[in-house]
């Protein structure tokens, strides 16, 4: 061959390239003995949790309350073919209604409307195994989601607080039924107030009538307390409440001491007077209430190092920590502040047909073994109304002194020894009664009526009504004798 002669190479075949999904399922292939494992263990996993929960679920003795929920637990509801054929009829007729008229219909019906579906569903909720454990673990993973919150219970640092307490129902002009708004709650703060300066102008002169509202712990919380992206006027509407509150205080001139200032400010200062988990005050916070009402009337208060503070438990969570379904402050303290004679007082509990009498005012063995331990305060022997009775007496052994009408929620409880230490008490809890209590009005040693609430009952409930139905007619009929 010529060395000058040139080569021409013959081009390689270009290899033809396979489409894209042949490929990914090539890769998928070559995967597959690797990630077969893998699937075996994930579905073996599944499988095992499965039956772990199946099996538990009925090993597990099915529980009739929740302690940590503070309610009733749903239990195996009973299939009958009526039953089944009652719900056929009730779905059937629930299909020809608007939705207005199903609002009214099941609301009429209550718990009743439940059909088995529903309530089998509600029976497999609350009896699911670790149901509390598990209630824990989603509050922690609320927070790790940053949401900072769980069923609308914010979780601040060491505290746990309602976002927002509006309950209920109201009707419509039309009569059907619908949630309250918290325009409803503005307006039923509005309402009381008025209802109260009825009763404050009805009353002869020696008897005074004073009002005594306590903020929630949302109310008197300090705003570097809760979580920095919260927006609190926005979910609480707090600044709507108590604008109401004060407006029509000042139209109707009715009298009334300033408790959420002077908690705000004991919070603002570091101290314990709201309990972490429940959505009542701390017997310190009682303490200071105390301090705030009794000035009102020209006494002294006794000062805070002529008691003796005595630690009931350590251990209780509240009604917060119930709805959260979890507290990463820990459980709070209850106290009970003693003092020398505080057992000379003799306090009555009224509960139906049912009547209790402690020395004092502290039910302690009663309440240490339960769950909620709050009801130490002035509770019966029956221990499901937790201080929450229809009449309560408070008198001094073998000594006569004016007496004092207490108009209260749960917040009154607390701050019984304290009152107790100037005037026989009269406690009324009109959410559980609404007696006539006319012999209480007719007592020659009444001088003072106090009115004390917690926001979150009066802007619920318009039950202070039923007082207003009672002594400003009373005190009417007096005059005209």
């Amino acid at each position: 061959m010529d060395n000058n002669e040139i080569k021409v190479e013959t081009p390689a075949k270009k290899q033809k390239q396979k489409p894209e999904a042949e490929i990914l399922l090539d890769k998928q292939l070559q995967m597959k003995s690797k990630t077969r494992k893998t699937d075996i263990a994930i579905l073996a996993s599944f499988c095992a949790f499965i039956l772990f929960f199946g099996i538990a679920f009925f090993v597990i003795k099915d529980k009739t309350y929740s302690e940590t929920e503070k309610r009733t637990l749903a239990q195996m509801p009973s299939l009958s073919f009526s039953r089944i054929l009652n719900d056929l009829k009730r779905d059937l007729k629930l299909m020809t209604m608007t939705e207005d008229e199903k609002k009214a219909y099941t609301a009429e019906l209550g718990n009743s409307y439940k059909v088995f579906s529903d309530e089998i569903g509600d029976y497999y909720a609350d009896q699911f195994p670790f149901r509390d454990q598990l209630r824990v673990v989603k509050a922690a993973a609320e927070i790790g989601m940053l949401k900072q919150e769980n069923n609308d219970v914010l979780f601040a640092g060491e505290y746990l607080i309602k976002k927002d307490s509006v309950s209920g129902v109201t009707k419509n002009e039309d009569g059907t039924l619908r949630d309250r708004t918290y325009e409803d709650a503005a307006e039923t703060i509005k309402y009381n107030v008025h209802l109260l300066s009825g009763i404050e102008q009805s009353l002869p002169e020696g008897i005074d009538l004073r009002t005594a509202i306590a903020g929630r712990t949302i109310d008197v919380v300090p705003e570097n307390k809760l979580p920095p992206l919260f927006p609190t006027e926005e979910e609480t509407h707090r600044g709507v409440y108590w604008s109401a509150y004060n407006d029509q205080v000042q139209e109707d001139n009715v009298s009334v001491v300033d408790l959420k200032g002077l908690l705000n400010l004991h919070f603002r200062a570091g101290e314990y007077v709201y309990y972490k988990t429940d959505h009542h005050w701390t017997s310190l916070g009682a303490y200071h209430a105390y301090c705030e009402i009794i000035s009102s009337y020209g006494i002294e208060p006794y000062a805070l190092d002529t008691f003796t503070r005595e630690t009931y438990t350590a251990s209780f969570i509240g009604t917060t920590y119930a709805k959260a379904g979890a507290a990463f402050g820990g459980a709070d303290t209850i106290e009970l502040f003693r003092y020398e004679g505080d057992t000379d007082y003799t306090t009555t509990i009224i509960n139906g047909t049912k009547t209790t009498t402690l020395q004092g005012f502290y039910n302690q063995d009663k309440y240490r073994d339960i769950n909620d331990k709050y009801g130490v305060f002035i509770g019966s022997d029956d221990t499901g109304d937790s201080g929450n009775n229809a009449v309560t007496t408070v008198t001094k052994n073998g000594e006569a002194r004016p007496k004092m009408i207490l108009i209260k929620d749960s917040f009154g409880n607390s701050i019984v020894p304290f009152l107790a230490r100037h005037f026989d008490l009269i406690i009324l809890d009109l959410r559980t009664s609404d007696n006539d209590f006319s012999e209480y009005l007719s007592d020659p040693d009444l001088a003072h009526i106090l009115v004390l609430y917690n926001m979150e009952t009066f802007m619920n409930d318009a039950k202070i009504s039923n007082a207003a139905a009672r002594i400003i007619p009373y005190f009417r009929q007096q005059e005209q004798k």
